[in-house]
């Protein structure tokens, strides 16, 4: 005996509780007794019982909390941790009771009626871990998948969103998942924990290039990665009477485009827009803007010089008088009729073909860019009359 302790064995043993009978105290040497008679000293002991708690990996080194010696009858209540880290990124995580007693929770009770023993199972976990490539697309996508996951287990990550908006002229475009260095370009990822993974999530800055043009056509508008080139081109308007001839780009902000055999490069690093210029080449057109406002003018890009015939209705007018349309014969001047055949001469009064050549002669001098006003003071006639004149040309086919 030691301590007052019996050791039985197997996990029981007998705890002395004091003295009865003609003796007292709880020491193992009784108080003084008067041995003025027969006297008894009566030692008594209680039954105590082992409760073991073991782990399952055995090696991880944990003391339980509840483990131990207990009167017989009592009641004995053990726990574990539900989790215990083995390193930063693994850990064991409590699965199970077995043994003497059985349970998923990380705590349990039993009765100490003999020695017993429970077991408590672990599990490996591994943590899965999300990296954000930029940084910022965790604002706007959180994978809620990552976390811890047993040994073994799988798991899948996604799926992601294709694009993230961050603006009308920037957004971000997925590219892959990097899983330990292997690439993987679906939305989705399946994972097979074997061991703690860390995954990175890869999206693209995009910029948007708006290619825009007031004439002709243009090409090139689109979303473009981040450091990518957009190729630009140009075609002139090709329909008539107007014509127009590239000048050059405007670049907000300013860039640099270079210009290859059939089409311009911009290296794309923000949002880009490139508006083309035109040159007036040719414009074959007399614009009437009127009204009776001395402040309006006309203003013509080109004009079509046909040569200056006097035909008028068929006649043409030549030096002393005229040529027949019908018979080819000289037509005296004033005649109002061809003396060889008979055909009536319709002629146009010399003071409209007058007035008519002058307004032409003064359009042609200003090369088919004049004032309303200023042509009819010039001219000495009303705005209206130089309207119908510039009309009745254009219809004669001497302007278009």
């Amino acid at each position: 005996m030691k301590n007052g302790q019996v050791d039985e064995g197997q996990g029981t043993r007998l705890m002395f509780t004091g003295w009865t009978g003609d003796a007292s105290g709880l020491n193992l040497t009784s108080s003084k007794i008067a041995i003025d008679s027969p006297k008894t000293a009566i030692a008594s002991w209680k039954t105590q019982f082992l409760l073991t708690i073991n782990s399952d990996p055995p090696s991880i080194g944990l003391e339980f909390h509840g483990g131990g010696w207990y009167d017989s009858g009592t009641q004995a209540t053990f726990s574990s941790p539900s989790a215990i880290n083995a390193a930063e990124d693994s850990r064991l995580r409590f699965s199970s009771w077995t043994g003497d007693y059985s349970g998923q929770l990380s705590s349990g009770t039993v009765i100490i009626d003999r020695p017993k023993v429970v077991t408590a199972h672990f599990l490996a976990q591994y943590l899965v871990t999300i990296q954000y490539d930029p940084p910022s697309i965790a604002s706007h996508y959180n994978e809620t998948h990552a976390g811890w996951y047993d040994a073994g287990s799988s798991v899948q990550l996604g799926p992601v969103p294709p694009l993230v908006n961050l603006s009308s002229v920037e957004r971000l475009r997925f590219s892959n998942w990097v899983n330990n260095g292997q690439m993987n370009a679906n939305f989705s990822l399946r994972v097979t924990l074997d061991k703690p993974r860390k995954i990175a999530l890869t999206y693209v800055t995009q910029y948007y290039v708006d290619v825009k043009t007031s004439h002709g056509s243009v090409s090139g508008s689109g979303w473009y990665d981040n450091g990518a080139t957009a190729k630009i081109t140009e075609v002139a308007d090709a329909n008539w009477p107007i014509s127009y001839t590239f000048a050059g780009w405007n670049l907000n902000p300013s860039g640099r485009l270079v210009k290859g055999d059939v089409s311009w490069s911009l290296s794309v690093d923000r949002p880009y827009v490139v508006e083309a210029r035109w040159d007036v080449d040719y414009l074959p057109l007399i614009v009437l803007i009127g009204g009776v406002s001395a402040a309006v003018v006309i203003l013509v890009a080109g004009v079509i010089l046909v040569r200056r015939r006097r035909i008028f209705r068929g006649v043409k007018i030549v030096s002393g008088g005229q040529v027949c349309k019908s018979c080819g014969s000289m037509i005296p001047e004033g005649a109002i009729f061809c003396q060889k055949c008979g055909t009536s001469i319709d002629t146009v009064t010399p003071s409209e073909t007058s007035v008519d050549d002058k307004v032409y002669d003064y359009i042609i001098k200003h090369e088919g860019v004049i004032s309303l006003s200023k042509a009819a003071s010039d001219l000495g006639i009303t705005i209206e009359k130089v309207k119908e004149i510039a009309e009745r040309l254009k219809t004669e086919g001497k302007l278009s």
